[in-house]
C-alpha cells in the first residue's frame, strides 16, 4: 500500500498527465544527485531487496533512462560533466583532489541565472565545496559543514568529528533544500540537491538499518529515497521538472574493487537517470545508451536557455523519442594515476559493446549479454573501431601531462603521497616510463590490505580512547601483519604499550614509526614522554592519515 500511496503523491505533485505529455513547459528545475547509487539498485530496476518507493513512483510518473552511464566513477569529475555537458578531458577536472573547474567554463546554473532564474545548491559533501569551481552561477551555494553528524554504528565514532566538517545526513540536506526553495517564493528556479549518504562509510539510521539487516548500503539508499519523497512533497511545485541522477555507482567488491574510482566496470559506470514533470511522458522506459553529459544540453534546450558558444560533448535528448543511432559514450578513471601513481583507465562503449584500455591491456565485453563483464569477446572489427576512438582521445590527452599539472597544483600533498609510496612507488628504479605504472587491478590488492590495516587500527584507536590497551594491541599487531609500512599503526601500538606498562616495547614501536616518518608528531611526543617523562597527550586520529582512504 505504501508504494501505491507514494505513487499517487508523486503523480499529484508533478501534475502528471498519466500517459500524455502536459502542454505547459516547466518553470523550475529540481536536480537531485544521489551520490554512489548503482543503476541496478533501486526497486524499479528489479533489485528484489530494494525499498525505494519514491524513485519507483518517479519512474511511474515520468521517464527513466535505463542504460545511462557516468563519464567518471568519481564525484567531482562526474558532477562537473553533469553541469557542463563536457567530458573530463575537456573540462579538465580529473580527480576529487587537486582539480577545480576553470572560471572560463560555462555551467548550467550560469545559464539559468542569465535567463532570470533563481539558483541555489545544497551539498551533502565537501568534495563539491565551492573552491572546486562548481559554485559559479549559483546565488546560494550551501557547502558549510558544521552541524552535528549523527553516528549510529560505534565503529565510526572515532571519525565523527571529521564527518561533521565534511558531510551532511540526508535529512539535514532536505531541511536546507526546503529552506532555500522557500526563499525563491513563486519565482522560476534551478535547485541542485546533493545527497551523499549511500557513499561509504555506510551507516544508515536505525529504522533503515532494520529494513536491510547486514546491508547498510541498501539502508542508506532507502533513507535517501525517503528524504527525496519528503523534499518533493513539501516543495509541491507542479511546474517543476524533477531530474534524479547518480554521479557514479559502487562496486561492492565486484572485480576486486570495494568501492569506486579505480576501475571502469558497469557496477560503477551504470547510473540512474529519472526525469518527471511537465512535458515528460509517464511510464516510459528508455533503453538507448545515454550519458550524464547529455543532460546539460538537454536541459538547456528544454528551458530555452541562452546559448553561450561553448562546445558540448553531450547531445540534446528528446524525452519522447529514443535515439535511433548508436552514439559512442566515453568514461575514464584518472584517480588511480593522480592519487596513487598507477595507470589511468579509459573506456568507450557503443551499443552493447564496451572496450576498457589501460596499462597496455584491453578488455572487450558485451555488457547486455554479459552484464557482470566476466567473458571477454574475441578480436573483431567493432573492437578495432572502439580502439581507434580511444587512441584518438589519448593522443590529445597525455596522462603524464595531467599528472604533472595535478602535482604542481599541490606540492605538499605530493610529498605526503610519495612518502606513503603511492606516487612512483611501483615504477622500477631509474625508469619513469608510463608503461611501468601498474594496472589498478594489479595494485589494488596491496591497497586493500592497507585499508584493512587502517580499519583495524581505527577499532584499536576506539579501544585506546576507552583505556583498553590490552584489547587494542592484538588488533594493531594484525594491522601491521597486513601492512608494516604504516607509521601511524606503529605509533598507536607504541602508545598502547606505554598504557600497558611496557616502555621497552613502546620505544621499539615508536622508533620504527619515526624511521618510517621522521616527522611523525604523535610518535615524537610519545617518545619524549618516555625519555624525559614530559607532558603527554592522548592519541588523535588527526595526527595520522588513518581517517583518509
Amino acid at each position: 500500500m505504501r508504494r501505491f500511496a507514494a505513487l499517487g503523491t508523486i503523480l499529484l505533485t508533478l501534475g502528471c498527465a498519466c500517459g500524455r505529455a502536459p502542454r505547459d513547459a516547466p518553470r523550475a528545475l529540481l536536480l537531485i544527485v544521489i551520490d554512489t547509487l548503482r543503476g541496478d539498485r533501486p526497486g524499479y530496476a528489479g533489485y528484489a531487496s530494494a525499498k525505494t518507493p519514491t524513485l519507483d513512483s518517479l519512474v511511474a510518473a515520468g521517464t527513466v533512462f535505463a542504460d545511462a552511464m557516468t563519464p567518471a566513477p568519481l564525484t567531482l569529475p562526474a558532477v562537473t560533466s553533469l553541469l557542463t555537458g563536457r567530458l573530463p578531458y575537456h573540462h579538465g577536472v580529473r580527480d576529487n583532489d587537486r582539480f577545480a573547474l576553470d572560471s572560463t567554463e560555462v555551467t548550467l546554473p550560469e545559464r539559468f541565472l542569465t535567463a532570470g532564474f533563481r539558483t541555489g545548491a545544497v551539498l551533502g559533501s565537501a568534495v563539491l565545496a565551492a573552491d572546486r569551481g562548481l559554485a559559479q552561477g549559483f546565488e546560494s551555494y550551501d557547502d558549510h559543514f558544521a552541524s552535528p553528524y549523527p553516528v549510529y554504528n560505534r565503529i565510526h565514532e572515532p571519525i565523527a568529528d571529521r564527518l561533521a566538517t565534511s558531510e551532511r545526513r540526508a535529512d539535514r540536506v532536505t531541511d536546507l533544500a526546503l529552506a532555500q526553495a522557500a526563499s525563491f517564493g513563486d519565482a522560476p528556479f534551478f535547485l541542485l540537491v546533493h545527497y551523499f549518504d549511500p557513499h561509504m562509510f555506510y551507516d544508515p539510521p536505525p529504522e533503515f538499518e532494520a529494513l536491510h539487516p547486514d546491508r547498510p548500503y541498501d539502508g542508506e539508499i532507502s533513507f535517501v529515497d525517503s528524504e527525496i519523497g519528503r523534499l518533493i512533497r513539501r516543495l509541491n511545485r507542479k511546474d517543476a521538472l524533477v531530474v534524479v541522477v547518480s554521479d557514479h555507482g559502487e562496486s561492492l567488491d565486484e572485480h576486486g574493487e570495494p568501492q569506486h574510482g579505480f576501475l571502469l566496470y558497469q557496477s560503477t559506470l551504470h547510473v540512474p537517470v529519472i526525469v518527471a514533470g511537465p512535458g515528460v511522458p509517464a511510464g516510459l522506459v528508455r533503453k538507448d545508451l545515454v550519458s550524464l553529459v547529455d543532460l546539460e544540453p538537454t536541459l538547456g534546450h528544454v528551458f530555452d536557455l541562452p546559448k553561450d558558444g561553448k562546445e558540448r560533448d553531450g547531445r540534446v535528448l528528446d524525452w519522447n523519442r529514443p535515439e535511433t543511432g548508436e552514439t559512442p559514450q566515453y568514461a575514464e578513471a584518472f584517480h588511480p594515476l593522480v592519487s596513487y601513481g598507477w595507470a589511468p583507465l579509459r573506456a568507450i562503449r557503443k551499443g552493447s559493446l564496451k572496450l576498457i584500455s589501460g596499462a597496455g591491456e584491453e578488455e572487450h565485453y558485451d555488457v547486455v549479454a554479459d552484464p557482470a563483464e566476466v567473458h571477454q569477446l574475441d578480436e573483431g572489427g567493432q573492437r578495432d573501431e572502439l580502439d581507434r576512438r580511444l587512441q584518438q582521445i589519448a593522443k590529445q590527452d597525455d596522462p603524464e601531462a595531467v599528472l604533472n599539472r595535478a602535482l604542481n597544483r599541490d606540492p605538499d600533498r605530493t610529498v605526503v603521497l610519495r612518502g606513503l609510496g603511492y606516487l612512483g612507488g611501483y615504477v622500477p628504479q631509474g625508469s619513469d616510463a608510463p608503461a611501468a605504472r601498474p594496472h589498478p587491478k594489479v595494485a589494488l590488492p596491496r591497497w586493500l590490505r592497507t585499508q584493512e590495516a587502517k580499519s583495524l587500527s581505527k577499532e584499536a584507536y576506539a579501544l585506546l580512547e576507552s583505556e583498553k590497551p590490552a584489547e587494542a594491541i592484538p588488533l594493531l599487531t594484525q594491522a601491521l601483519a597486513l601492512d608494516s609500512t604504516l607509521a601511524d599503526v606503529w605509533y598507536l601500538r607504541g602508545y598502547a604499550h606505554t598504557q600497558s606498562g611496557d616502555p621497552a616495547a613502546a620505544r621499539r614501536d615508536l622508533r620504527r614509526s619515526l624511521e618510517l616518518d621522521p616527522k611523525h608528531k604523535g610518535s615524537s611526543q610519545e617518545m619524549d614522554y618516555l625519555n624525559r617523562q614530559g607532558s603527554r597527550r592522548k592519541p588523535s586520529l588527526r595526527d595520522t592519515s588513518l581517517e583518509h582512504p
